[in-house]
C-alpha cells in the first residue's frame, strides 16, 4: 500500500489487513487466537494488540517478526469469520482471562456475557461473515456464567483454573463499556466495596436515567466518561458536542436533587496509578482493608 493511504486507515483498518495478508500468504490456514480473535467476537480489548495471535498445535512453534505463535489445538473450538479461522468465543475468552493482567482480564470476561443491544438477535459467524475489527455489538451468542464456570474446569492447570473462576465471579454483563469494566477492577483491587451498576433513577420530567455504579450506603454515584458519549456522532441523538455537555450537565444536576454525590473520572484518569482512588476517596468513599491476592496481579 501506499504510505498516504496506510495512514489515511483507523487502526482497526490497519490491524485487519495485517490480519488478511498473514492469512493470505501461509500455505496452511492459521488459527487466529488471543486478542486477535477477541477483537474479531466484538470482546473488549483497550487498544489494538502490537502483534498477530496464532495457535499451533505443537510446541515447537516460535514467533517471529509480528506473529505471536501460542500452544494450542488448531482442530477444537474454531469458526469462520469470512475466510478466517479463529477460536470460538468460549475459547478465546478462557484463554486470555487465564492469562491477561486481571482489570484487563475482567473486561474481556464482561463483554463475553454482553447481549446484543434491545431488540437485536446475536449475529453468529460463518462462511459468509465479514470479518470486523471495531464492534459497537458483540458477535456471538452471550456467554452464561455456566458455561464460563465449565469451560474454566477444563483449563491446563489449577492455577489457570482458579485464576479464570475467580475472574468469571467478579464479572458482571451490566458493564456498559470496557471502561466501565477497568473502573470495577481497579476499585476491587483498592478495596472498595462492590458498586451496583446501572442503578436507575428517576427524574422530575418523568425520565429516567442510569448511572454506572452505585454505592447505596453513601449514596454516591459514579460516572466513568468515555469519548464517544460526547465525540460519537452515532451516539449523540442528533446533538452537538456543546448540547451534549449541557444535556448531561441537566440529568446529573437532577440526579443530585436527590442527594445524590457523584465522582466522574475519564480515561486519563482511569489509566494514571492512583486518580481513580483518590477521585473516590474525595466523594466520600474509604476502601475496606483486605489482603491483595494472586488473582489481582
Amino acid at each position: 500500500m501506499a504510505t498516504s493511504a496506510w495512514e489515511a486507515l483507523r487502526a482497526g483498518e490497519r490491524y485487519g489487513l495485517r490480519v488478511a495478508a498473514f492469512n493470505a500468504t501461509t500455505s496452511s490456514a492459521p488459527v487466529f487466537c488471543r486478542e486477535t480473535a477477541a477483537l474479531l467476537w466484538g470482546l473488549w480489548t483497550v487498544g489494538m494488540p502490537p502483534k498477530v495471535h496464532i495457535a499451533m498445535d505443537y510446541r515447537g512453534g516460535r514467533s517471529w517478526n509480528d506473529i505471536r505463535v501460542h500452544a494450542g489445538d488448531e482442530s477444537m473450538g474454531l469458526v469462520q469469520f469470512g475466510g478466517l479461522l479463529a477460536t470460538d468465543k468460549l475459547r478465546t475468552t478462557l484463554e486470555l482471562i487465564s492469562t491477561l493482567p486481571f482489570m484487563y482480564a475482567v473486561a474481556v470476561c464482561d463483554s463475553a456475557q454482553r447481549p446484543p443491544g434491545r431488540g437485536k438477535l446475536p449475529v453468529e459467524p460463518g462462511p459468509d461473515t465479514e470479518p470486523r475489527w471495531t464492534h459497537d455489538e458483540p458477535m456471538g451468542a452471550p456467554l452464561s456464567v455456566e458455561e464460563l464456570e465449565a469451560g474454566a474446569a477444563g483449563l491446563p492447570s489449577q492455577a489457570k483454573r482458579n485464576r479464570a473462576l475467580g475472574i468469571i465471579g467478579l464479572s458482571s454483563p451490566l458493564s456498559g463499556s470496557a471502561g466501565e469494566s477497568l473502573s470495577r477492577a481497579k476499585m476491587h483491587v483498592a478495596g472498595f466495596s462492590a458498586p451496583e451498576l446501572q442503578h436507575p433513577f428517576n427524574l422530575r420530567d418523568g425520565s429516567t436515567a442510569l448511572v454506572d455504579f452505585w454505592f447505596p450506603a453513601l449514596r454516591i454515584a459514579g460516572e466513568f466518561d468515555g469519548e464517544g458519549k460526547y465525540l460519537r456522532s452515532d451516539w449523540g441523538k442528533g446533538l452537538d458536542v456543546a448540547q451534549r455537555v449541557l444535556a448531561e450537565k441537566k440529568r446529573e444536576n437532577a440526579i443530585r436533587a436527590q442527594r445524590v454525590t457523584f465522582a466522574r473520572w475519564d480515561w486519563k484518569e482511569l489509566m494514571a496509578p492512583g486518580v481513580l482512588e483518590s477521585i473516590l476517596r474525595e466523594a466520600g468513599l474509604r476502601p475496606e482493608l483486605r489482603r491483595r491476592t494472586s488473582l489481582q496481579k
